[in-house]
Formats: C-alpha cells, sequence, structure tokens
C-alpha cells in the first residue's frame, strides 16, 4: 500500500525530471543553432554545452538513482547494480563541481586584469584548450570514483518498523573518503572561491575607478556585465556547496536526521540540475534571448 509520502516522493521526481531536462535541453538547443549560425563554439559555449549535457545525464541518474534507492528493496544478489547506480551519480555529482570551477575559472580570467606571464599563459592555455581540459577532467573523475564501487555498501531497512523512513541506507569505507574529497570537491571548490575573491576584487576596482572618473556615479554596459558574472559564479557555487553538504549529510548523518530535513534534501537533490539550469539561464545574455525554434 502507498502511502503519502511515497506519493509525495515519486510527485517530486517526476516534476524535477520533467524541469531539469527541459531546461537543460534548452540550453543545448539554444548554442546547437548559435554552432549552425557561426560553424564553431567560442569558450563558453563549450563549457555552458557541456554543462548542459551533464545536466541531462546527472538529471536522468538522480531520478533512476531516487527510484532504486527509495522505493525499492531489492534483494542482496542486486546490491552490485546498486551501488554501481549510485556510483555513477556521486561521479556526476564530481563532474558538476568541476565544471563551475572552470566556469568561474575563465570568468576570472576574463575580468581581472594582470600583465603576470603565468597569468597570460593560463588564459591562452584555457582559451585553446578548453575541450581538452573537459575530456581529461571527466576521466580523471571516472577514475577517482570507480574505487567506491569496492567502498560502498547497502543495507535494507525493515519498512515495517519505520514505514515513514527511507527503504535504504548507505554505509562507506571512510578510508576512502579523504582521496576522494578532496579530488573530487575540495580541489574544485578551492579555485572557484579562489576565482570568486579575484573577480569580486577586480568588480570593487572598477566600480572605484567609474566613480573617480565621473561626478555621477552610473552604470555602464561593462559594469552590468562584470556584475552578471560575479553574481553567476557566487550563486552556482553557493547551490554546488548545498549540494556537497546534502549528499554528505545523506550518507553520513541519516540516522540522525529528522523526517522533514530528510525529505527537504532529497527535494533539494532532485532538484539541483533544473535550479543550475535556471542560474546559466539568468547570467547569460544569449540564453535568455527568445527560444529557438
Amino acid at each position: 500500500m502507498w502511502l503519502v509520502l511515497d506519493i509525495i516522493r515519486l510527485v517530486t521526481i517526476f516534476l524535477t525530471l520533467v524541469s531539469g531536462v527541459t531546461l537543460n535541453s534548452y540550453i543545448v538547443a539554444v548554442y546547437v543553432r548559435e554552432w549552425r549560425r557561426k560553424k564553431g563554439f567560442n569558450v563558453t559555449d563549450k563549457i555552458f554545452l557541456f554543462r548542459a549535457l551533464t545536466g541531462i545525464v546527472y538529471q536522468c541518474s538522480c531520478t533512476v538513482d531516487n527510484l532504486i534507492f527509495l522505493f525499492v528493496s531489492l534483494p542482496s544478489h542486486n546490491n552490485g547494480r546498486n551501488i554501481y547506480t549510485f556510483v555513477f551519480y556521486i561521479f556526476l555529482t564530481y563532474e558538476s563541481i568541476w565544471n563551475i570551477a572552470w566556469v568561474s575559472l575563465y570568468y576570472c580570467l576574463k575580468l581581472v586584469k594582470c600583465s603576470h606571464c603565468i597569468f597570460l599563459q593560463l588564459k591562452r592555455r584555457l582559451s585553446s584548450s578548453i575541450t581538452q581540459i573537459l575530456i581529461i577532467s571527466l576521466v580523471g573523475l571516472f577514475f577517482t570514483t570507480l574505487p567506491l564501487h569496492w567502498t560502498l555498501h547497502f543495507h535494507y531497512n525493515n519498512v515495517t518498523n519505520n514505514p515513514y523512513g527511507f527503504h535504504n541506507s548507505i554505509e562507506i569505507d571512510v578510508r576512502y573518503v579523504p582521496l576522494c574529497m578532496v579530488l573530487g570537491s575540495l580541489l574544485p571548490f578551492l579555485i572557484s572561491f579562489l576565482c570568486i575573491g579575484l573577480s569580486v576584487k577586480s568588480l570593487l576596482s572598477h566600480v572605484h575607478q567609474i566613480r573617480h572618473h565621473s561626478s555621477q556615479f552610473s552604470s555602464s554596459p561593462q559594469l552590468e556585465g562584470h556584475l552578471r558574472a560575479v553574481r553567476t559564479m557566487i550563486l552556482q557555487v553557493c547551490f554546488c556547496l548545498a549540494l556537497y553538504l546534502a549528499v554528505f549529510s545523506l550518507l553520513h548523518l541519516s540516522p540522525y536526521l529528522g523526517l522533514a530535513v530528510r525529505i527537504f534534501i532529497f527535494i533539494f537533490i532532485a532538484s539541483y540540475p533544473s535550479s543550475l539550469a535556471v542560474i546559466s539561464i539568468q547570467g547569460n545574455p544569449k540564453l535568455r534571448k527568445r527560444p529557438p525554434t
């Protein structure tokens, strides 16, 4: 017999699947149209297109994982299939974090004015090799998360004793957690925070120059572009950090979380790809234009 809580979870999964796939597909359609017109992509086009494709796969994987993890109580001989599904979901989570790091790095190199040779070399390398960088990070994260298959263990709960709880729980080997956290999340977070700090500093310097050379302070298209880029970076990192904390809480603190908190975390994780797509659309003038026909 279905519980009201199960129906709420199923409706949430369906709505987030539709919104996540639709919004990210719209982003893909916009850049495919631009590619057909220009026969090429710039750096931001490649990053946002790659993120949208990752978002579609992420949303579908999140839906399958949530359906299996929340609604299906499978016997132990299907434990391997559940673990593979969950590991793939963790891999996509780390990939999303690294995509935000690359976007933040590109915006930082674009906004910050610096003549240092290392800075200029990094700017040239990122502009000319962004496709290779995205592929290398994807392959590197795959091999980073691959050992998780041997460190995860599923436990199947008796729902008759706790009908309002989750059907399954996960136990992870803490010996592998530090390495996975550093390579998959801590390093890209540090890159993103550093880029945001440098970008905010550059933005404040630009505002100071405008106020110094103008008797009446007014916004300019360049200043508005700076503000939009910094706002996009901050929102993306905040959402990504919230996602990471939510996944970490479900993995390590689930027995101590209340029912309302777990449901809120579940809804946030399921709606993350669509939320990130909305931030990308609002932060990119090209994506805010009329939808492609």
